[in-house]
């Protein structure tokens, strides 16, 4: 079916309030320019200074934020999704301890990890994320089926236990590597550069598709498990499939951006707000919304004081 009048102007208005926030994002700082000196810049022909901190500060740091906002975002609406819990996120259900977990253990073994091994970080932020997330999921089966409020409940109690157990190691750091720590637990994009590009971008143009073409799966959960399966779904193995899908793009996400939480709550309930419930149109929708608030909110958390 074409996407419906209404649903084609508010995806064509959420491009234009990205837009405009990389526009804002790219001007506003220390340095402030000009429209023209800043068109000037992008297309070559800038001062070696307008070039040093567009492409290698704020270019860079605008395009972690768009990959880290539509990476969230899209991990929300697939695990609301599978759950039918509006207050699943990545951090409810332990996605995001995990990675951090797995992540500050890394740094505890290998305090110099960040700057001599960064390949290593996300591939223990993706090992935590799996082992807390499979957890969480294994206690809430009974009978074969996931309960939502179980699933919840004990989402919350391992990240609260993970944040725990990253303050215990945390107490095991030399100052340098205890800071890092506590600046990711804030969530910050003041690390992102181009090799962060390079361990991201890979990780978003593969699974944020991927995602996207399990739309109609995740329209078939929203009716139940046994309507999904009576509509010819593999419940279980659909399920552990997302969740993966869901675990990867986090785990990602949050070893380059840190615990950036609010995102995979808020930014599917936006979209759906103002699109609909159609997954089809949802994901697009709650990637733009996510990319365009962490882009303002790092933009506000700059300049605001």
């Amino acid at each position: 079916k074409r996407a419906r009048p209404n649903a084609v102007i508010v995806l064509s208005l959420l491009v234009v309030a990205l837009f405009a926030a990389i526009v804002v994002g790219l001007d506003l700082g220390s340095t402030q320019m000009t429209v023209s000196r800043l068109a000037a810049t992008l297309v070559g022909h800038g001062y070696w200074a307008d070039n040093l901190v567009i492409f290698q500060i704020r270019m860079p740091r605008l395009i972690v934020g768009m990959l880290i906002g539509a990476g969230l975002s899209v991990a929300g609406v697939v695990l609301q999704g599978l759950t039918r819990n509006d207050l699943a996120s990545p951090g409810t259900v332990g996605v995001s301890g995990g990675s951090g977990l797995g992540m500050t253990f890394l740094l505890v073994m290998y305090p110099t990890a960040a700057t001599t091994m960064p390949m290593l970080l996300p591939a223990g932020a993706v090992v935590g994320a799996l082992l807390v997330t499979g957890l969480v999921f294994a206690l809430s089966y009974r009978h074969g089926i996931i309960l939502p409020a179980r699933l919840l409940l004990v989402g919350i109690a391992f990240g609260y236990g993970a944040h725990a157990a990253m303050l215990l190691f945390s107490l095991r750091m030399n100052y340098v590597t205890y800071n890092y720590v506590l600046t990711w637990l804030a969530g910050t994009l003041g690390s992102a550069d181009w090799k962060a590009i390079q361990m991201l971008l890979p990780c978003c143009t593969v699974l944020l598709p991927i995602a996207w073409s399990r739309a109609r799966v995740l329209d078939a959960f929203a009716l139940g498990d046994y309507a999904a399966a009576s509509l010819g779904v593999a419940v279980h193995r659909e399920r552990l499939f997302l969740l993966g899908v869901a675990t990867l793009i986090t785990s990602a996400c949050v070893a380059i951006g840190g615990h950036v939480a609010f995102l995979g709550l808020v930014a599917p309930h936006i979209a759906r707000r103002l699109i609909g419930h159609r997954h089809a149109l949802v994901f697009p929708a709650a990637a733009l919304c996510g990319s365009t608030l962490l882009l303002v909110a790092d933009t506000l958390g700059r300049h605001l004081f």
